[in-house]
């Protein structure tokens, strides 16, 4: 039996980590772009950017870790959601295709 007080949004199969780290965006024609990991799991990561993402885009991601002998993690995503948060502000939904 689940908790009650489990939120909607939380009954997800892959439970996800709250980041809020830099973060790197590696565009198909070869832009990098800074942007904001804000959360991620095991298939999929939200990212807050000053660009508009186009749906369905795939791009290279690379999270650095905050310290330690930590690889990078790099893989390959797909946008599937994208949101307006403010006039230069979005939050993208991708799912993680491949890591590389």
């Amino acid at each position: 039996m689940q908790p009650i007080s489990r939120r909607y949004e939380e009954k997800r199969k892959y439970i996800r980590m709250n980041v809020d780290a830099p973060a790197r965006l590696t565009t198909p024609d070869g832009n990098n772009l800074h942007v904001t990991c804000v959360d991620l799991s095991s298939h999929g990561v939200q990212i807050e950017m000053h660009e508009l993402p186009e749906f369905g885009m795939e791009a290279n991601f690379t999270l650095e870790p905050g310290g330690g002998p930590i690889t990078p993690l790099q893989a390959r995503i797909k946008f599937c959601r994208i949101e307006t948060v403010d006039e230069q502000t979005f939050r993208a939904g991708a799912t993680i295709e491949e890591l590389v």
